[in-house]
């Protein structure tokens, strides 16, 4: 058996443990509401990946937590309210376990065991080393936990309504669909890319990266936002639930993709060139023709 898988089970023990102790704290804060029980959950859970992360010296321990704790949490909430699984809240699982299972697939390709950890993670580590423990509790770790799970409230809302089905659920179910079929394929673009200049410092601007810099964070906040277009298909009425997908679009436009950039830019400087002609996020038309990038090229 290679390192990798070694790892990997190990890492699926952690969780199981993580989860195990978030449900106990589930159980025993009986008098509160069904929201406030799970988001305490949820948090334990991650507190104790944090504490695991602290053990092994590596802040990637929580990395998948942020696809795998969604549909824990939302299929748990299912079992324990004994909700009739009406067609919307089939619909509703169904796209968040798609989601998870690329999303988690993805990760478990790329990562190669406990002695790699993200970038951004020891890039935080340098500029406040004898901080880092804090910092990765409530930057790498609480904060994304907490964001995700916002998200998640109108999921748990819908499933309390039970609502019957109706086009603004379907269109929901769609867009999310889509959209993890689009992060799908901009992730296989992307890996196919590297496996091709494995050693090279080169911009990928073909398939989707064509037309977005960023199409895998576009398929991600697209998730949500078909989530939220779901609830309000449930509920049809604006409420604060719509400040869940904001949120989770802030993240990755003013923390995710600057950072990205900025690290794009000090290894390879020919990246500022491909911004100024392509979307940040969402898919648009090129601001130039193929044969004007030639000749500027040459």
């Amino acid at each position: 058996m290679s390192k990798k898988y070694k790892s990997m089970i190990w890492l699926f023990l952690i969780y199981l443990v993580a989860f195990a102790i978030g449900g106990l704290a589930f159980f025993y804060f009986v008098n509160l509401s069904l929201i406030l029980r799970l988001m305490i959950a949820d948090v334990t859970a991650t507190l104790m990946i944090w504490l695991f992360s602290l053990m092994l010296k590596n802040a990637s321990v929580y990395d998948p937590y942020w696809s795998v704790a969604p549909p824990v949490i939302l299929i748990f909430a299912l079992i324990y309210l004994e909700i009739t699984l009406n067609l919307s809240i089939f619909l509703m699982i169904v796209a968040i376990l798609v989601w998870s299972l690329r999303l988690t697939y993805n990760w478990a390709r790329n990562w190669t065991g406990f002695k790699e950890q993200d970038w951004r993670y020891t890039l935080i580590y340098k500029k406040s080393p004898k901080l880092f423990f804090l910092t990765n509790l409530f930057g790498i770790q609480m904060m994304p936990t907490m964001i995700v799970f916002v998200q998640l409230i109108g999921a748990i809302y819908l499933m309390t309504i039970s609502p019957s089905i109706n086009y603004l659920i379907v269109l929901g179910f769609l867009v999310i669909i889509i959209s993890a079929s689009i992060q799908y394929i901009a992730d296989q673009q992307m890996y196919n890319f590297k496996n091709l200049n494995k050693g090279e410092k080169r911009c990928i601007e073909e398939g989707l990266w064509k037309y977005s810099r960023h199409p895998n964070y576009f398929g991600e906040i697209m998730v949500w936002w078909g989530l939220y277009l779901m609830y309000f298909g449930s509920t049809l009425k604006l409420d604060f639930i719509i400040l869940a997908p904001l949120a989770m679009t802030a993240l990755f436009l003013f923390i995710s993709i600057p950072m990205m950039e900025k690290k794009i830019l000090k290894t390879r400087p020919e990246y500022a060139f491909y911004q100024e002609r392509v979307s940040v996020l969402i898919p648009f038309l090129r601001k130039d023709n193929e044969e004007q990038v030639v000749k500027e090229n040459s």
